[in-house]
């Protein structure tokens, strides 16, 4: 049999054992939390200041263009590979005054190309009015009175501009030149340049003012139709109708008219003594033929 100190000292002895056994398992728990909270927390941070990652490039974005070959084969300019433009020394017109305008041509693309500009083509036209309303008459062209044979073919690298100029004489022009042409009347005019052989190639409009200066009232009678009182330069007839007896004065002032007039005269007494004697020469003659005959 157990005595009762033995019972009481095993008694003891287990509930120590137990003890023993179930008291650091709290601890334990408490710091696995603890570690697990502090990973968590770490774990936010670093997602957060992590770097993120481009996305992915498209495969069209990827390849790159096609190159460009600057010396291949020249084909027509495209219209929005040209940049014509105009311009004018001056815009306000007189008349007698010709206008100079500056013609350019400019190959914007990245190709060489062929551009046919001859001056019938590359024309510069005056319009009196605004381009492109429909009140808008057309004056002037340089195409008109152009050469219809010339031929003109340009290369254009990129880049390159070709440049002509124009003179307008401030008149009239139809096609095919024709002459006879009305006056310019004074007004807002507007110019433009276009290419013909490529549909759309148009510069800016150019806006020009043609004035014609008003003749200035003339200080003299002439325009009034009253008489001048200036001498006609011509002598007047007498208005007596008689002959003056007086003689005229020699312009000379020599006095020659006078000599020849007193020669004249000495001349014809000279005529009629000769002419008497003759004839009573003659007379003389009759009578000494009479004589002998008797």
């Amino acid at each position: 049999m157990v005595s009762a100190p033995e019972r009481t000292g095993r008694s003891a002895g287990r509930v120590a054992a137990e003890r023993s056994a179930t008291g650091p398992r709290p601890r334990r728990r408490g710091r696995l939390i603890a570690v697990l909270v502090v990973l968590a927390l770490g774990g936010i941070g670093v997602a957060a200041t992590w770097p993120r990652t481009d996305p992915p490039i498209a495969a069209a974005k990827v390849q790159p263009p096609e190159p460009v070959d600057p010396n291949a084969a020249a084909a027509p300019c495209a219209p929005e590979d040209l940049d014509v433009s105009l311009a004018a020394d001056r815009t306000a017109v007189t008349p007698g005054v010709p206008v100079r305008f500056t013609v350019s041509v400019r190959n914007t693309g990245q190709v060489q190309c062929l551009v046919d500009a001859p001056r019938r083509s590359l024309a510069v036209t005056v319009y009196e009015g605004e381009v492109g309303e429909p009140t808008a008459e057309r004056a002037w062209s340089s195409a008109d009175c152009a050469d219809q044979d010339e031929e003109r073919l340009l290369l254009l690298g990129p880049g390159d501009v070709d440049t002509t100029s124009v003179r307008w004489s401030d008149s009239r022009s139809a096609p095919d030149c024709p002459g006879g042409q009305p006056k310019l009347t004074a007004g807002q005019y507007t110019a433009q340049v276009t290419l013909a052989d490529v549909e759309g190639a148009s510069s800016d409009v150019v806006r020009l003012t043609y004035t014609v200066p008003q003749p200035s009232p003339s200080s003299s009678g002439e325009s009034s139709g009253e008489p001048s009182g200036e001498p006609s330069g011509e002598p007047s007839g007498d208005p007596s109708g008689k002959a003056s007896d007086e003689p005229e004065a020699d312009p000379s002032g020599s006095g020659e008219s006078g000599e020849a007039g007193e020669k004249s005269g000495a001349g014809e007494e000279s005529d009629g003594d000769a002419k008497g004697d003759a004839d009573a020469k003659g007379g003389q003659d009759a009578g000494d033929g009479s004589g002998k005959e008797s």
